[in-house]
């Protein structure tokens, strides 16, 4: 009698901008059949791929827009300092406007702990000021109307 043997692996891919999940897959498949070309059992047992879980295409958030520059005066209106980017791979929801919509997206939040996991919190002086920020930018983006 013959012990059945597998193996499992679960892997995230990050999908580069201006690349299709497709492509990706089929390049990752690519290279397990090249490996399993020059391995007699895996030949004769070839391992299963199953992609599950979320997939999205890559998406990077426009830079230097006139939206960005309008968040920008905003952000030094109520802080008195320059607002501070970051770059991260994390997921948004920004993606949906810029990937569907062709309408670029903002993030921009409060000060934040843990966010979405366990005990996740605002500062809640950073939120107030954010509230502030987003108003004038609303106000700044949009423009204002005297209602008499």
């Amino acid at each position: 009698m013959s012990k059945v043997q597998w193996c499992r692996f679960d892997v995230r891919i990050g999908i580069y901008p201006d690349r299709e999940i497709d492509a990706c897959q089929h390049e990752i498949e690519q290279v397990i059949a090249e490996a399993v070309a020059d391995n007699p059992y895996l030949t004769e047992h070839p391992p299963r791929l199953t992609y599950h879980g979320f997939l999205s295409n890559g998406y990077t958030l426009p830079r230097h827009t006139s939206a960005e520059g309008t968040l920008v005066d905003a952000h030094r209106a109520v802080y008195d300092a320059d607002l501070a980017t970051l770059a991260s791979t994390a997921l948004t929801d920004a993606r949906f406007f810029g990937l569907y919509q062709d309408t670029p997206a903002l993030v921009y939040g409060p000060v934040a702990e843990n966010i979405h996991s366990f005990d996740e919190r605002v500062n809640l002086e950073s939120l107030r000021n954010i509230t502030q920020v987003i108003a004038l930018f609303v106000a700044s983006w949009c423009g204002l109307e005297q209602i008499v």
